[in-house]
């Protein structure tokens, strides 16, 4: 039984039929010869031999045959009501019993064939519908056979998993949302209180001797700033959603010729800066495709980053090994406090005594190495200062 768990559903759906074939022919076999055997039985004892016969030829080429012998007295036996009954079952016997051992052959070897490979997986799907249904995704199906069910509980087993991960990161996209609604409400409270009491303040005061010229376009340039502020909050939160909603723009690049682009917009930024930023790449002459776009927005974002804490330098370095493009950046500053690593990338997070930004430079990192199916990493190197790793995975492209 085991062995036949195992095998294919068209192995097995052949082997049993053949199996129950021969078991129906045997038994149809059998049981007819029973039946013959019955029948004879009635017969034999009312069987009469004629004596040996002589054919005498006639002069016109026909011949005569003459017989002897025969029932004594000239009389036959009769048959009685029973032997003539048992003799008709028999009869009818030959016919029916294979018949009904077909028919029964067919009903067993079905059962057999559901019992040994549907009603195992078929079970198993049919709990996963209805586990799915109650929106419960934490169970897994037990079904582990390689025939074809077994391939479909395994194809369905994987949907599983990637609802589940789909479930999962949506409630983290929305706990993101929550984290995000609650920043924006805690960093545009400062503005809006700025704009609401002076524009109170003049409403009260307008006409008066206390608003001076001076004073007024004071209180004018307090109230732009703060407009400013929000206007620059509200496209930064447009600019993460929109990142959240985009897609990669993929094509096939040279690595190495990745490297010469990165190392002409990194000398511009270092002498903007006046600041030594460094580059190594240990990569091979493999063309792979990625989103170059996004691979130069990341590396722009952490050095930008990192330029207004380092001392005097930044190190770049960049390594591959399939499937993924590895970048780290280090640089000599004060590095990563413990909350700053596990929250710096999250949107809007910002230090205690930074005001001058929103927060959002790691937070689109993290975005678009995700979207490049990678991940980000904030460390603090051995010899002090902030180290923050980038894997973004690519395709490798072969000539034709």
């Amino acid at each position: 039984m085991g062995k036949l768990k195992d095998l294919s559903i068209k192995k097995t759906f052949c082997l049993i039929v053949v199996i129950t074939g021969v078991v129906v022919m045997l038994l149809s076999t059998v049981s007819v010869r029973i039946c013959s055997k019955v029948r004879d039985q009635i017969l034999l004892p009312h069987a009469y031999i004629f004596q040996p016969s002589v054919v005498q030829p006639k002069g016109d080429g026909k011949f005569t045959l003459e017989a002897s012998g025969g029932p004594e007295n000239g009389e036959v036996s009769e048959f009685t009501d029973q032997e003539v009954m048992i003799f008709n079952t028999a009869q009818a016997m030959m016919v029916l019993l294979p018949v009904l051992f077909s028919f029964a052959g067919i009903a067993c070897a079905s059962s057999l064939f559901y019992r040994i490979k549907l009603k195992e997986p078929l079970d198993a799907l049919k709990q996963g519908i209805v586990r799915i249904a109650d929106n419960d995704l934490t169970y897994s199906i037990g079904y582990q056979k390689q025939d074809e069910l077994g391939q479909l509980c395994s194809a369905f087993e994987t949907m599983r998993r990637e609802l589940l991960d789909n479930n999962r990161r949506m409630w983290a996209m929305v706990e993101e949302r929550k984290k995000i609604n609650a920043s924006i409400s805690h960093d545009l409270r400062t503005p809006i209180t700025v704009i609401k009491g002076y524009s109170e303040y003049l409403d009260r005061n307008i006409g008066k001797d206390v608003l001076t010229e001076d004073g007024t376009r004071e209180i004018a340039e307090y109230i732009h700033e703060a407009a400013s502020r929000l206007e620059d909050y509200a496209n930064s939160v447009h600019e993460v959603q929109a990142l959240e909603d985009m897609s990669l723009d993929y094509k096939e690049i040279a690595l190495p010729d990745l490297m010469k682009e990165m190392q002409t917009q990194l000398s511009i930024l270092s002498e903007q800066h006046q600041t030594s930023i460094r580059l190594s790449a240990d990569l091979p002459e493999q063309t792979v495709s990625l989103a170059p776009a996004a691979v130069f927005r990341i590396v722009e974002n952490i050095v930008s980053n990192a330029l207004r804490y380092c001392k005097s330098k930044i190190d770049l370095d960049f390594s591959y090994s399939q499937p993924f493009l590895t970048i780290t950046v280090t640089d000599d500053g004060k590095g990563f406090t413990v909350q700053d690593r596990a929250e710096a990338v999250g949107c809007f997070y910002k230090g205690k005594k930074e005001k001058e930004h929103f927060g959002i430079g790691l937070t689109i990192c993290r975005i678009l190495a995700e979207k490049h199916g990678g991940s980000i990493s904030l460390d603090n190197a051995p010899g002090g200062g902030a180290k923050v790793t980038v894997k973004l995975k690519m395709e490798e492209i072969f000539p034709l």
